[in-house]
């Protein structure tokens, strides 16, 4: 049986981790960024919250915080939610063209809300982490994979992030080995072989 493209986390269906990087993770958590075949991992406020700890992006305290405090106020963490999608869609345009200055304008709005709370975490590498949870910061999450993207657009590997050509996909990874073209060959890359035997095998009845 093919591997799925998705994961459980807490008995939330999430996305499969292909993209070696916290905000590029973010962006694959929709499907069909073409147009086609549209789909959104991102079904509830629970869902953000899981995978923004999972990818070290929160403490897990933080986590749980969050979700209790987004139980108490369905509206705001459905707001907070939904800027996570807009930011998602900003962070996917910058990395993709880190020379638009439309979209690096449009995260650097985004950044500013994180500006207060962000940690340098110790480690080989150090890393940046959005602190400051109370029940009030719904948005911390957003914030936290907003920074992290802020940071991989200041650094060269960016220039290695490629988005998969896969009907219906879209997903955004590092290209580290400069030979990638699929967010998997299992999935995409599969799929678009089996396609061209298809017309290979039509074009010669």
């Amino acid at each position: 049986m093919a591997e799925q493209h998705w994961r459980t986390l807490e008995g939330l269906v999430l996305p499969q981790p292909v993209a070696r990087h916290p905000a590029l993770e973010l962006v694959n958590t929709f499907s069909g960024w073409d147009g086609a075949h549209a789909s959104d991992y991102l079904v509830s406020y629970d869902h953000l919250a899981v995978l923004a700890g999972d990818l070290g992006l929160l403490p897990e305290h933080d986590v749980t915080r969050l979700r209790r405090a987004a139980s108490r106020q369905p509206d705001v963490a459905e707001a907070a939610l939904e800027r996570t999608r807009t930011v998602r869609a900003v962070i996917r345009s910058a990395v993709l063209d880190p020379a638009d200055p439309e979209a690096v304008a449009e995260l650097a709005v985004a950044v500013r809300s994180a500006a207060t709370t962000v940690e340098l975490v110790a480690g080989r590498p150090a890393r940046w982490r959005v602190e400051g949870i109370t029940t009030e910061h719904l948005d911390r999450p957003a914030d936290a994979f907003a920074w992290t993207a802020a940071d991989l657009l200041t650094r060269p590997e960016v220039t290695g992030v490629r988005a998969c050509p896969g009907l219906g996909c879209g997903w955004v990874f590092l290209d580290v080995s400069g030979r990638r073209r699929w967010c998997s060959m299992r999935w995409c890359g599969n799929r678009a072989k089996v396609r061209a035997h298809a017309e290979r095998h039509r074009a010669t009845r």
